[in-house]
């Protein structure tokens, strides 16, 4: 009531006032522009032009109005006896006083007072992007973009200020067109139907997205018609793929390999019998290296050289008169650098919209994509590429006749593996998603400057996942021929569906209250609800390979299931400014969530922010070279419920129990209910500055921010008398906190213009509180493939084993050194860290080794146009981190069963021969035992800093041809060139989750892509 009771005072104090009337249209044809933010310079009145571009205002003759209207040029005018304004607007550059999206609105970014950074894709160049987290790559301080393997179609990992939980997820909610997605964009987006990005970093941004804001908000705006003539547009791109030969690991040829299976067998020999071994008793597989028949780079087998994508998009807008509308139609298709994998996507995109009358505006958009994949498991030594780095290069690939063997190796002691080229042939493994995302709003201007919005939107997505693996494949690590097909015929298929709906009602009001203020409020309700149903089946057994269908399996068995979640919430905002030097906005969101106890079902998210915009202040002196600078600050709460739909809930799962000595069908619970489950919340202080010098010329933003996480959601221990060992709980508390600087400059030199940006970001994590035994979680769970520990006061993920003193070169050495049960010369010497004497065979004397969280990463876009010319060049770098080259306990392993990286030739072999180097971190030890020699440790600790120019383009604007209002033909270069130290493919990688990461098994490699490509406007 209080509400109504203001809007309705306010509305008859101003009635009075003489007002100012006119009309807002495009530069172009004149159109109407709706939404336009009028404003009386330095005196804090504004207004919203209605549905026909019209406004009225008051002010005073020789006052300055401003205009301001997202993706528009701001416009001032001088006020003189002329009562009645015609204005019209154009199509934006960037800059201060651009219009930039926020959280259920938008604000001129000079106004902003939280932590917001855009994305301009103007900027980005013509390098070819597969989707939309490729676009954020290098854009926004503190937002870190990893490519962590090259398969095709695949999502990019982002994280906005680090890692912010242990337990429930650390990737920012995505919300395309105000449609609130989840923690995933999909790739089944079209980049080039992207309009705007703006990502949302503090608690002032995100807390009015509630229990989802805690990780970043990634705002993604879409292409609409704009006003003007009726047009065509048409782009093409076309290019090929390669794995750089400077990023493929180099492992021992035929030839090589033998020698070294030789070496490892004379060399057990004299170190176990203690004598010399004659040439007559080695293998003959192995005993004249120089005479082995085949050598064969299974690596490069399984290569796509000059693996070819094709983007092809075009649309078509009509922006005359009051509606307006666009159609656009793609198809995208990537080959991978690896053979028999593939990637295409169709899109189309309709919306229509514009002004009914003079109070209501409506528009409805409508997004279908349908994408087909064809996948291979790439990550881990018993996957495609892992096991092509450890196969025997001895062996051919094709028989005697020319055909494909489909089993490789199984002889002399090394392991066999599935010919990899014949099993890329032979499996079916594919994912087919049809996605179709649909929003519609009506806008009503009930009074002046009041106005009430109603907006629906749905997406349903359509899932189905199909394998099968015939008989002709055998299994992994198979020892001789035990291994070798024929084997059982397997496949699987799941289908899943996914219906999300949301109702938002938004209600705003920009009253005049006077010439030095400005208010404006918002206040909302919004419902949204997901359900997800599924049903997989398997079988085995097929009588053949012609059926690869579950209908032709013998043995079938199959299941279903139906999980959903709701969410209701209460949104309200205000913003404030003095004088446009005092800013001010607050905002709260009450949001119950079905995913929490019946006791916490509700969770309240407040947030406020203020600026001083200094320049307007009279002490400031008047320099010319400094056009604004603003201070900011900002505190909020924001919450995270990715912890799975039934998390406080008791479970029951089916056993069986034996009744009158008969087997009966039963339940049991399988988990403990917490009826008291709820929030995690974090905590955030933001403090920022916004510096403009030379006329917007150069804008200087830094940051500093700090976070807590309170509650963290982690499985507990409960006695085991209970019939669980675990349950869930809020427990745990962890801190980021950072610092964040970035610079654009822009100028015009003659007729060059320069667009020249650089960021970098500092975050540290500290793991403040664990309720757990000894405040730590050591996670990663493999004693020779890593460890990441979770440990109060320490960061978050730290890498965990042993740390290697160097390798044991003679018994006397082993004598004097502290216990290590069963080592012998050429083992690994270990720090015993407990100081007890004795190095033991668990994690007792392990300890931190390395640091997967970079200090700093840094970005750096340089853009100039020449006459007809433009140039685009992005690089990105990451500095002071380390990963875990897991692969090594497999491709430096010197028990002859695999084959090992070149650099083998070079390991300990005696005390006479302990190579070149044994002191060394990454020195191997000896071949003669395998206790002591791969266990997890900082053997496998690489400093992964890198400098990557990850995008190179050039363009050129051809001269203009009847019919075609403008065209241009460009090339790039994507992940152009890498420099680093790490010995692996690339340093992004990391086959495990957040809070353990930093660990390579060997993944898809990232290949270097050379396209060209034209667009073309009619």
């Amino acid at each position: 009531m209080f509400f109504l009771a203001f809007i309705l005072v306010n509305n008859f104090a101003f009635a009075q006032n003489l007002d100012i009337t006119g009309k807002v249209t495009t530069g172009t044809n004149a159109t109407p522009l709706s939404g336009v933010t009028v404003s009386i310079k330095d005196k804090q009145i504004a207004t919203t032009t209605n549905a026909d571009g019209t406004f009225t205002l008051s002010a005073a003759k020789g006052s300055t109005l401003v205009f301001t209207h997202v993706g528009y040029t701001l416009k001032e005018v001088v006020l003189n006896s002329n009562t009645k304004l015609d204005v019209q607007l154009n199509t934006s550059a960037g800059g201060l006083d651009e219009v930039v999206v926020v959280g259920y609105g938008s604000k001129r970014k000079r106004d902003i007072t939280a932590a917001i950074s855009t994305v301009n894709m103007s900027d980005i160049g013509e390098a070819p992007s597969r989707g939309v987290t490729q676009l954020l790559q290098g854009q926004a301080p503190g937002v870190v973009v990893k490519q962590k393997d090259g398969r095709p179609g695949a999502e990019f990992e982002v994280r906005v200020r680090g890692i912010s939980s242990l337990g429930a997820g650390s990737e920012p909610l995505y919300v395309i067109d105000g449609f609130a997605m989840g923690t995933s964009s999909g790739v089944n987006i079209n980049p080039n139907d992207i309009e705007s990005i703006s990502i949302l970093k503090d608690a002032a941004a995100t807390a009015i997205y509630g229990a989802r804001g805690s990780n970043g908000v990634v705002l993604i705006t879409t292409r609409s018609a704009k006003e003007g003539q009726t047009r065509l547009n048409v782009s093409v791109d076309y290019g090929v793929q390669n794995i750089p030969k400077s990023r493929r690991v180099t492992v021992l040829n035929g030839p090589e390999f033998a020698q070294f299976k030789k070496e490892v067998w004379m060399d057990n020999v004299r170190y176990f019998q203690n004598r010399e071994p004659s040439i007559d008793e080695v293998p003959i597989g192995f005993r004249y290296p120089e005479q082995t028949k085949y050598s064969t780079n299974w690596f490069n087998e399984i290569l796509h050289n000059n693996a070819p994508y094709t983007d092809y998009n075009i649309s078509m807008t009509s922006g005359s008169g009051p509606i307006k509308s666009m159609l656009s139609i793609g198809y995208y298709k990537e080959e991978g650098a690896i053979i028999k994998t593939n990637y295409d996507r169709f899109s189309i995109r309709a919306n229509i919209g514009g002004q009914v009358n003079k109070f209501i505006t409506v528009g409805w958009n409508t997004a279908a994509t349908y994408s087909r994949q064809n996948l291979t498991n790439t990550d881990g030594r018993n996957a495609i590429v892992g096991s092509t780095l450890i196969m025997d290069p001895r062996e051919p690939m094709y028989d005697s006749a020319g055909k494909l063997r489909p089993y490789i190796g199984g002889s002399d002691g090394v392991f066999g593996y599935p010919n990899p080229v014949f099993l890329l042939n032979n499996v079916i493994n594919k994912r087919n998603i049809a996605d179709i995302l649909s929003n519609g709003f009506v806008e009503v201007a009930l009074l002046k400057n009041l106005r009430f919005r109603s907006s629906a939107n749905v997406r349903l997505n359509y899932n189905n996942f199909r394998f099968f693996q015939p008989s002709t494949i055998g299994n992994l690590l198979g020892s001789g021929q035990s291994g070798a097909p024929p084997k059982l015929a397997i496949a699987n298929e799941n289908t899943d569906q996914l219906l999300n709906y949301s109702l938002d009602q938004l209600l705003t009001y920009a009253p005049n209250i006077g010439e030095n203020h400005s208010l404006d409020f918002l206040a909302g309700f919004t419902a949204q609800e997901e359900t997800l149903r599924g049903v997989s089946g398997s079988g085995n057994t097929f009588p053949d390979d012609l059926v690869p269908y579950l209908g032709a399996a013998i043995l079938r068995s199959s299941s279903s299931f139906e999980a959903g979640w709701s969410l209701l919430a209460y949104i309200g905002r205000v913003n404030y400014a003095f004088e446009d030097k005092y800013l001010l906005s607050a905002s709260i969101r009450r949001e119950g969530s079905s995913r929490f106890g019946v006791k916490n079902k509700y969770g309240t998210f407040p947030a406020a922010s203020i600026g001083w915009r200094v320049t307007k202040e009279k002490f400031m002196p008047k320099l010319s070279w400094l056009t604004d600078l603003k201070l900011r600050a900002s505190v909020g709460e924001t919450g995270n419920n990715n912890i799975g739909n039934y998390s406080s809930l008791a479970f029951l799962g089916t056993d069986n129990y034996i009744l009158g000595n008969a087997i009966a069908a039963g339940k049991v619970v399988t988990s403990f209910a917490n009826s008291a489950l709820k929030w995690e919340k974090s905590r955030q202080v933001d403090i920022g500055m916004d510096l403009s010098l030379f006329s917007n010329k150069v804008v200087v933003t830094a940051e500093y921010y700090k976070k807590i996480t309170n509650d963290m959601l982690l499985p507990v221990s409960i006695p085991a008398v209970s019939g669980f060992t675990t349950t869930l709980d809020n427990i745990g508390k962890v801190e980021n906190k950072g610092f964040e600087f970035a610079v654009d400059y822009r100028a015009k030199v003659h007729l060059l213009n320069i667009r020249n940006s650089f960021n970098i970001a500092f975050n540290r994590s500290k793991i403040l509180a664990i309720k757990g035994p000894n405040d730590m979680l050591i996670t990663g769970n493999s004693f020779y493939g890593g460890y990441n520990i979770q440990k109060v006061g320490r960061p978050i993920g730290m890498i965990y084993g042993y740390k290697k003193l160097g390798i044991f070169n003679t018994q006397d050495e082993i004598n004097k050194a502290p216990k290590q049960d069963g080592v012998i010369p050429g083992g690994m010497r270990f720090w015993d860290a407990d100081g007890n004497g004795e190095v033991t065979y668990d994690t007792k004397d392990m300890v931190e080794i390395g640091n997967p969280s970079p200090k700093f990463t840094w970005a750096h876009t340089l853009a100039m146009d020449y006459k007809k010319f433009d140039f685009n060049i992005l690089l990105i770098g990451a500095q002071g981190f380390q990963i875990y080259r897991n692969i090594e306990a497999s491709t430096m392993n010197m028990d002859g069963v695999f084959n090992v990286l070149d650099k083998a030739k070079d390991r300990w072999r005696s005390p006479q021969n302990p190579g070149s180097n044994p002191n060394d971190v990454h020195s191997q030890g000896g071949t003669n035992y395998f206790k002591w020699s791969r266990e997890s440790s900082d053997r496998y600790v690489y400093d992964a800093s890198y400098l990557w120019i990850k995008n190179i383009s050039l363009g050129y604007a051809l001269p203009k041809i009847k019919s075609i209002s403008s065209a241009k033909v460009f090339i790039s270069v994507t992940n152009a060139f890498l420099f680093t130290k790490y010995p692996g493919n690339n340093p992004d990688v990391s086959q495990r989750q957040s809070i353990d990461g930093g660990n390579d098994d060997e993944a898809y490699p990232v290949p270097r892509t050379f396209a060209i490509g034209a667009k073309l406007n009619f």
